[in-house]
């Protein structure tokens, strides 16, 4: 999300912003939070991809923030989960709420809720592994540094902050679904990493999005290489030599 695409995007009924934190890549908070100030807007970050990571040496979530604990990301449960962060009092004890079917105390709503409580499994998963995200995280950043010192220079995604987590490692690729296929029958799996931008989704068809050409470009060109704290330098390694043969052969097509 562009923060100047954002500023042009405020009108009278706009209450929050919610910037994405994709990838792993902190967002432009310091952008997003001038143009939060300047027009009054609360900001909620979407971390769900973001465990540990910094935007310009400031942790994400540290405002108001949501964390996924589903099983694939960077800490992962062995179901689904999540966590709210938030450094205002008020809103912590009414999330509290919320996530217990609005109740007081037993018994007593004061108002509609959600059961969304972390159960005790999932708590229990999150607590034996949170004492090695920071060594997982420490190992993505060494991968993603190999594939950026691999692969040909056009092809990763910028890395704006040193704080960047890598949950995925996305390329683009002007001929994507043909590098996919390539790297199939070379026994690499890869995945896509949004097919389908939200303003072509049904669920949305009834919003005034306006134009989107850079998520609409994104969904042509963005491919997701395996990256994982468990991944080997040789796997990594095999893996771009692979797409730098699919990219040069294209090159002479």
């Amino acid at each position: 999300m562009i923060p100047a695409a954002v500023a042009a995007a405020v009108t009278s009924r706009t209450a929050a912003i919610l910037p994405v934190h994709l990838y792993g890549q902190a967002a432009d908070m310091p952008a997003m939070a001038q143009v939060a100030e300047r027009h009054g807007l609360a900001i909620v970050e979407d971390c769900c991809q973001a465990h540990l990571a910094t935007g310009h040496g400031r942790p994400v979530g540290t405002g108001n923030g949501a964390f996924s604990f589903y099983p694939t990301k960077n800490l992962g449960a062995v179901g689904d989960g999540g966590a709210v962060t938030t450094d205002d009092a008020a809103i912590a004890e009414r999330i509290r709420r919320l996530r217990n079917g609005g109740q007081t105390d037993r018994y007593h709503h004061e108002e509609a809720g959600v059961n969304s409580r972390l159960d005790e499994m999932q708590a229990a998963v999150l607590r034996a592994r949170l004492p090695r995200l920071r060594g997982w995280t420490a190992r993505r950043r060494q991968l993603a540094a190999l594939y950026r010192s691999t692969l040909p220079a056009a092809l990763p995604l910028p890395e704006r902050d040193a704080g960047h987590v890598y949950h995925l490692f996305p390329i683009r690729s002007g001929d994507r679904d043909a590098l996919q296929t390539h790297l199939q029958h070379d026994g690499i799996q890869t995945l896509i990493h949004y097919r389908v931008p939200l303003p072509h989704q049904r669920a949305f068809e009834g919003c005034a999005s306006g134009d989107t050409p850079v998520a609409a470009r994104a969904a042509r060109e963005i491919l997701s290489l395996p990256l994982y704290p468990r991944l080997t330098e040789d796997d990594v390694r095999r893996v771009a030599n692979a797409v730098a043969a699919f990219e040069k052969g294209r090159a002479f097509a």
